[in-house]
Order: C-alpha cells, then sequence, then structure tokens
C-alpha cells in the first residue's frame, strides 16, 4: 500500500472513530480545522503559523462549552503560553471542586481512610496534561492536537462523550512557544525560497532543545510554567508528545529501557508501561506499522528528564514518532530502504514496510496515541485518582531505607548556594525548615540555622532524588553477561555537589524548635555604612561573586581583587578578595548585589595593604558559541543572569577583536564552526552573524590572544584553544570506552585556591565530567595549572566512572601565557547546562582576572581611597 494511501486509510480506525455514532452535528459556527486553516491538518509542506492555531483555540473556547483557554504566563520572548482546560460543561462548571477533591487525595496528611479515598476518587475526575512541541523541529503532534481539540469540542459520540464526562483535560498546546514562532514560521516564510527550510540556530532563546532538561534547576520561565500547572491541576498523566529522528521506529511508545532509580514510585511505572500497551494494540489493530517499544529511552533515572511530575504521582507517559524530511516534506531514504527499517521482534512486532512516511502519518500515529490515552484513563478514572494520587503519595512519606533527614549545616562558605537551594525547593514545592536551636544527631551537633529537609514530607521522593550520592546500577544490563546500559541523560544529578554545599543525613536529628522558610529568608547582614578611609570587602568564596563583580562595574565603581591572602582586624581574608572603594555608589551596588546572593559585605577601617588586581573597569566579553550550539545558549542565559557586560561574537567581528577585553569560547565550538561556519547562501541575512570567517578569521583571533586578549575556553572547546594557539598542553583522556568512561558524572578534583583562575574555590570539590579533555602540561612552558584530579583515592564523587585511575594527576584548569596575552583552559565541562554552578567561580576568575592590571602592595591603600 503506497504512504499517502495508507495515511488515509487509517482515518476510519482510530479508537472511538465511528462517526455514524456521532449524537449532535458539529455546530456550525465552530468551523473544521481545514476550513479555518485552508488545509487539512497534516497536508505534507503545511505548517500553520502558532498565532493562527491560537486564533482557532480561542475561537472553539468561545463557541464550545467543552473547552476553555487562559494564557497561562510569559515566554522568555515575551509570548503568550496558552493552555486549555476540555472537558463536559459540568465538569468545567465544577473544576475548583475536582481539584480541591484531587488535592485532598494527594495529600499524604489528610485524614482519609482507604475506603473514603476510593469513595472520593469515584465522585471525582481526573486531569489528563496532553502536551506538544516542546521541542520546536517536532511539528507533527501540534496538527494532530488541533483535529483532536476539534473532535472533543465539535463531537458527542458516546466515545467523545465518556472522554469529557471522565476526565479534565488540561491541554498545552506547545510548552516552546517561543520555538513555533521562530521555526514554523521561518519555514513559512522560506517556502519556494533557495534556502534551507529549517530554523539555523537554537529554537529556544537560551537552551535550545535542551528545555527539557531544566527540571531540578527550573532556569527557564517556561519550565517553572509547566511545574506550576503541575501543582495547579495535579495530573494523573502527563502525555508528552515527541518526535525522533527520521529512520527511529515509525512510533516509540512505552516500557522504558534501563536503568530505573530508586525514587520512582512502582504505581507511575506499571501504569505507563500498561498505557504503552495499549496504544501499540491499538496501532495493531489500526493497521499502523512501526511501533516500538522498550530499549529506547532509560529516562528514569535522573530528574533533569522526568522533572517532579512522577514524584506528585503523575505517571508520564511519552511517544516518540518518526520525523520527516524539512520538518513537513515527505521522508524517503536514498537508498529505497523502509525509514525505521526493523527486524520483527517482540518490541517491533510489526516492522514499517513502506518507501516513504508523510507528515499525514505522523498525525495519524499521534491521533491515536492521544484517543488511546484519553480513552483508556477515562474508562480507570476512580482507579487512576486512587492509585496515582492517594496511593503514590502516601508511599512517599514511608521508610524507604534512606535517611529521614538531610541537613545542610549552618556556616557554609557560599550562602548563595545555599539561597538558590532553597530556591530551587520552593519551586519543587520542597518544605524546607531552618533550626533555632542546636541540631543533634547522636554526638554530632550543629549550630542554630542548620537547615533540615525531611523526606517524610509531600516531596520527600524528590529530595532524595536529588541530595542523595549516586551510585550507577550495576544491574542496568539485559543479562549478567550483557554490557551495562548507559542512561539516556547523565548519571547524577547531586545538587548539592553541583551547587557547591556541605550536606549531611541523619536518621534520629533532634531539634528544639524550627522555623519553615523560603529563600526569601535566607538573607545577609546590611551592607555597613562606608567606612571613612578604608574599602569595602567581598570574600571570593561564591560564585555569586559574580553579580557583585558586574554591578559594581556597572555603577562604575573601581573593583580591585587581592592577589594573596591578608588579615583585617580579626579576619582572615583568602586571594581573590574584592577590594572596593568606600563610597556611596559602591555601597548601592553592594547592597543591591548582596539583597540578591545573600554574600555578606564587611569594611576595613585601612585599605589592607596587599598586592592587587585591578579589574579592568566595564570588562567588555565577546562569546563565540556559534549557531544551534546548545553549550553557547546555556552560557548565554549564564552571562545575562550574572549581568555580563557580554556580546556574541560575529562573523564581522573578526576585523576588530581588539573592541573585546576577553573572548568566552563555548563547549561545542570547534574550529569548523568558526571557519566554515553557516553557509550565507543557505540562510538570511539575519544569520549572516555566524557565517565562517575562514584561516584568515582563525589567525585574526590567534593573533588577538598574541597581542594581549584573554582567551577563556571551556569542556571540549578547549582543545579547539588547543589547536588555536599550540598551546603546550595534550589530552591524556582515554579514547577507549572500554577502558575508561565517565559519562555525565561528578569527579573529584583538585584546586590551587592561590593561583587566580581558582581564587575562592575549595582545595577539594567535584567537577562536571563528561569524559571530558584532561590534560598534561609541558614542563618550562610557564603554564598554571590552577585544577587537577587526585593521584590517590577515589575519583567518582556521584554517578557513574570506570577507569577513573587513568585521570590520576592529570590536570583540568590550566591558564597558559601567550605572547603578551594568556588562555585558560578548563577541560571539563563546568558550565554544563548551567549545573555546576560553585564551578562557576573559575569562569569568571578567568573572565575578569585575565585583563586586569597588577597593582603592588604599596600603591594599593592610594589607589582604592583615590576613587
Amino acid at each position: 500500500m503506497a504512504a499517502a494511501a495508507l495515511a488515509a486509510s487509517v482515518l476510519v480506525v482510530i479508537p472511538g472513530d465511528d462517526r455514524s455514532s456521532t449524537a449532535d452535528a458539529a455546530p456550525e459556527d465552530i468551523p473544521t480545522p481545514e476550513e479555518f486553516f485552508g488545509f487539512a491538518m497534516g497536508t505534507s509542506g503545511k505548517l500553520a503559523p502558532f498565532e493562527e492555531i491560537k486564533d482557532y483555540f480561542e475561537l472553539v473556547a468561545e463557541e464550545s462549552d467543552s473547552v476553555e483557554y487562559e494564557v497561562a504566563g510569559t515566554t522568555t520572548l515575551g509570548h503568550e503560553y496558552p493552555v486549555m482546560r476540555v472537558s463536559s460543561a459540568e465538569n468545567l462548571a465544577d473544576l475548583d471542586e475536582i481539584l480541591e477533591a484531587n488535592e485532598r487525595l494527594a495529600d499524604p496528611r489528610s485524614d482519609l481512610s482507604e475506603s473514603e479515598a476510593r469513595a472520593l476518587a469515584e465522585q471525582s475526575v481526573p486531569v489528563y496534561y496532553l502536551e506538544a512541541t516542546l521541542h520546536s523541529t517536532e511539528v507533527g503532534n501540534l496538527p494532530a492536537l488541533v483535529d483532536v481539540i476539534h473532535r472533543l469540542s465539535t463531537e458527542r459520540s458516546e466515545f467523545v462523550q465518556n472522554i469529557l464526562d471522565n476526565l479534565v483535560i488540561l491541554v498545552v498546546p506547545s510548552a516552546n512557544p517561543d520555538g513555533q514562532h521562530l521555526l514554523v514560521d521561518y519555514f513559512n516564510e522560506t517556502e519556494g525560497t533557495a534556502y534551507a527550510r529549517t530554523y539555523p540556530d537554537l529554537y529556544h532563546k537560551y537552551v535550545g532543545h535542551d528545555n527539557n532538561r531544566d527540571w531540578i534547576f527550573f532556569t527557564q520561565e517556561e519550565s517553572r510554567i509547566r511545574t506550576r500547572l503541575e501543582q495547579q491541576y495535579r495530573p494523573v498523566i502527563l502525555h508528552f508528545m515527541h518526535q525522533a529522528g527520521s529512520n527511529s521506529p515509525r512510533m516509540w511508545v512505552p516500557p522504558f529501557d534501563e536503568p530505573l532509580g530508586p525514587n520512582i514510585d512502582s504505581i507511575t511505572i506499571s501504569a505507563s508501561n500498561a498505557l504503552g500497551a495499549e496504544v501499540a494494540n491499538a496501532a495493531a489493530e489500526a493497521g499502523l506499522p512501526g511501533v516500538s517499544t522498550d530499549d529506547a529511552y532509560g529516562i528514569f533515572w535522573n530528574a533533569d528528564v522526568f522533572g517532579t511530575g512522577p514524584h506528585r504521582g503523575a505517571s508520564l507517559f511519552l511517544h516518540e514518532i518518526a520525523s520527516v524530511r524539512d520538518l513537513a516534506l515527505p521522508f524517503s531514504n536514498p537508498d529505497g530502504s523502509p525509514p525505521g527499517a526493523r527486524d520483527r521482534t517482540m518490541r517491533t512486532f510489526d516492522p514499517y514496510t513502506e518507501p516513504t512516511w508523510t507528515l499525514e502519518q505522523i498525525v495519524e500515529y499521534a491521533k491515536l496515541s492521544m484517543y488511546t490515552g484519553l480513552d483508556s484513563v477515562a474508562k480507570d478514572a476512580d482507579d487512576w485518582l486512587f492509585n496515582n494520587l492517594y496511593q503514590v503519595n502516601r508511599r512517599n512519606m514511608e521508610p524507604d531505607g534512606g535517611p529521614e533527614t538531610y541537613l545542610v549545616p549552618a556556616g557554609q562558605r557560599d550562602p548563595y548556594a545555599v539561597k538558590q537551594l532553597v530556591q530551587i525547593f520552593d519551586t519543587a514545592g520542597v518544605e524546607v525548615d531552618r533550626a533555632l536551636s542546636t541540631v543533634r544527631v547522636g554526638r554530632t551537633t550543629y549550630p542554630a540555622g542548620t537547615l533540615l529537609i525531611q523526606t517524610r514530607q509531600p516531596m520527600g521522593s524528590w529530595v532524595d532524588q536529588v541530595l542523595e550520592v549516586d551510585h550507577y546500577p550495576e544491574q542496568a544490563r539485559k543479562c549478567a553477561g550483557c554490557p551495562l546500559i548507559m542512561p539516556y541523560s547523565e548519571t547524577t544529578d547531586n545538587l548539592a555537589m553541583l551547587l557547591g554545599l556541605t550536606v549531611a543525613t541523619a536518621d534520629d536529628a533532634r531539634v528544639a524548635r524550627t522555623e519553615r522558610i523560603d529563600a526569601d529568608d535566607i538573607t545577609a547582614p546590611a551592607v555597613p555604612n562606608p567606612p571613612a578611609n578604608g574599602a569595602y570587602l567581598v570574600r571570593p568564596t561564591s560564585y555569586g561573586l559574580t553579580h557583585v563583580i558586574s554591578g559594581l562595574q556597572a555603577d562604575g565603581v573601581p573593583v580591585f581583587r587581592a592577589t594573596a591572602a591578608f588579615q583585617s582586624g580579626s579576619m582572615a581574608y583568602e586571594p581573590g578578595t574584592l577590594i572596593v572603594p568606600a563610597t556611596a555608589a559602591a555601597r548601592g551596588a553592594l547592597a543591591e548585589a548582596s539583597a540578591l546572593t545573600a554574600l555578606p559585605v564587611t569594611t576595613a577601617p585601612q585599605v589592607p595593604a596587599v598586592a592587587a588586581l585591578e579589574l579592568k573597569p566595564d570588562t567588555t566579553i565577546g562569546l563565540i558559541r556559534g549557531a544551534n550550539n546548545m553549550p553557547g545558549g546555556w552560557l548565554m542565559w549564564l552571562a545575562d543572569t550574572y549581568g555580563l557586560n557580554y556580546e556574541v561574537v560575529e562573523a564581522d567581528d573578526y576585523a576588530n577583536l581588539a573592541r573585546f577585553d576577553t573572548i568566552l569560547v563555548a563547549p561545542g565550538v570547534n574550529k569548523a564552526r568558526i571557519v566554515t561556519g553557516l553557509n550565507p547562501a543557505q540562510y538570511p541575512e539575519e544569520f549572516h552573524w555566524a557565517r565562517g570567517v575562514g584561516e584568515t578569521g582563525w589567525q585574526a583571533l590567534a593573533t588577538w590572544v598574541q597581542q594581549g586578549g584573554n582567551l577563556v575556553a571551556v569542556g571540549a572547546a578547549a582543545e579547539t584553544a588547543r589547536e588555536l594557539l599550540a598551546l603546550p598542553i595534550t589530552n591524556a583522556t582515554p579514547r577507549d570506552r572500554a577502558a575508561f568512561s565517565a559519562p555525565g558524572t561528578l569527579l573529584n578534583a583538585q584546586f590551587d585556591p592561590a593561583a587566580p583562575a581558582t581564587w575562592g574555590m575549595p582545595a577539594n570539590w567535584p567537577v562536571w565530567y563528561n569524559n571530558s579533555p584532561a590534560y598534561t602540561v609541558a614542563g618550562g612552558s610557564g603554564a598554571t595549572v590552577a585544577s587537577s584530579y587526585p593521584t590517590s583515592g577515589e575519583l567518582l564523587a556521584s554517578g557513574y566512572a570506570h577507569g577513573q585511575a587513568a585521570l590520576a594527576g592529570l590536570a583540568n584548569v590550566v591558564t597558559v601565557p601567550v605572547g603578551e596575552g594568556q588562555a585558560t583552559v578548563a577541560g571539563a565541562d563546568i558550565t554544563f547546562r548551567s549545573w555546576p554552578r560553585s564551578a562557576w567561580t573559575i569562569v569568571s576568575n578567568a573572565l575578569y582576572n585575565g585583563p586586569g592590571t597588577p597593582v603592588s602592595a604599596a600603591e594599593l591603600p592610594a589607589r582604592v581611597t583615590a576613587r
């Protein structure tokens, strides 16, 4: 059967699609999607702009008593984030009561007995969460959703009415509206041109495809909106609609692959697996071949993939449908083989055999998945409510073999990290208490101010997920002799290590008095008034110091950094301490930064006589990020968040790099991205900033460093810097993964707090590592090794690694003089998705210190007070 005919034939066998049973004809004032958009949803080469889709959904909501439309928030680029509620008119009228009942079911501290919970579940209605286009290149699910919304709003068959009566469907048409505007609008604007049809840059301003990796830090507004929706609506199922590569299975559904983490309740897993089996069976009955299960996504190890929803009782149901060519054009393999060809196995029992795959087919597979899921949950609505909300949340409160309490002892070296931990917990809905008296754990005591995070609380399993030390399971194999299965994502997500916090565990913590707090309760003392002849001092031990420096520079306040340790009064200060003129302008900037970061600001009655570095006023930073390079996008987010004075380096800038004081090269940027870049013939003028600069531009970058520039390169870009400048370092990381592998993990490292690149770092702390470069350094090169891996002891801090002895003694952070300039490289990916916050100190040091001017101890007092 031809692909087009196959797509058409399935229209009559989608679950419940018996139009003869329709009770009422569709209202004349709700047009079909084809009437509204001018083409049928799923027509090859046709994508409706998101603004028009929003208009259609608003129209449906105005005319139908089964649909409500609202804007849930504003995106990163300022677009609306719409959601819809779809249910019977009676359910929508009673929505507050439904949500209140479901919240009571989900509250493990309520006094509901099991029999009362079952009775309440029978009276209430579960929420089914349905989400499309988180990843904007995955365009096929949204047109399918348009068809589904039209059917649910106009048809009153027994099939549809059962769904409306027994579910409240919370619909997110796009979890990344910005990407819909960028990518679909570009696709439509380039129709009929010689330009490539796919948008060439990040389809989220900062994080691109990584927008489904933001579920432990919640850095993006879209992530926070979804989290609020999950908390407000308490869905029993999260149905995330995605697409995969063109030669992937035609549709993939659960069961999920290994590994399975210890903190996910079995009810949520078994329910999603059972639903996956139903969808696969429905596809077989409908004659939709190429559906696969198992083996594809081991997503239940890290919270950064699955988020907080499963910890609230939501089953995660993910479908992945194969993509087509250029978003919406038919796909065929050049050799004529069937797209996604698979052998017939228990995991793919009906392989796809046709030579072509189309957008029409994507839409039909997506509709089958949605209708099957909705119908299945609607038929067992009370069981889903009882099991997923009542049982799962109560089991969260039961002992699970882990600690009862995580303690964040008072007196941490970085108050900003404490504040950010509590901010994360605030967003996730985790309760945090602060001790008002001494905490006793056996014979150990912790002072007042220590934070206590209990695991026997509604989000206790998520607390374990992000605070426990991870030991990747050796049993994540298909058989005893089979190779270890690596996770779909990373091997650890330990928040404490990423933030730079020391955390203890306890089963018997005793404290007389506590108070419930949120992030606003983590504060620093007020900034003192300016001393007459002295200076303000800020210690370097926080990654929040960047906020202080950028704020001072933005207000025109000079900033000095001590290059050695010193004493002021009774207090000792580390190398890298900020020494700031005692002026009213300085006090204002410091007060603002201190309020944001909780960093204490102290004063010295006299400017300390210590050698220092005067930072270049208004340090200008260039960021080489590359088009569609997610690590570069994350660096933009970090730069904007910390208030850096930066610009993305464009192709035209290579003729005048001298305007930058420092250049930061993002991970993922190699020589080809710089030299070749985007082909300007294939993309409109707006993307010519990312075109290649040729060997001339490559050499111009090297010359800029040699003539006094300061280059900073992180992660894989360290190799780019080595190649560019012929640095006297050699990557010694073994390439044989059978002998050595440390994928997405935390490894112990050593730091030299006296080296400018690592001022403020502790002597020992874990770094983020993903089979990254690690170096031997040539002797006599003048290079400064600021961080290296230990020569003995355990290298693995959290996650997974084998053969790690191969890294023993290798360098991680190295600063090398290059002519009149210098380069600082960090082989480990210390900016990965913004997670390794404690290591941001290294990047900040390298960016600001390089262009600084040395000041002698004798000169410093006069230089500071003169300002």
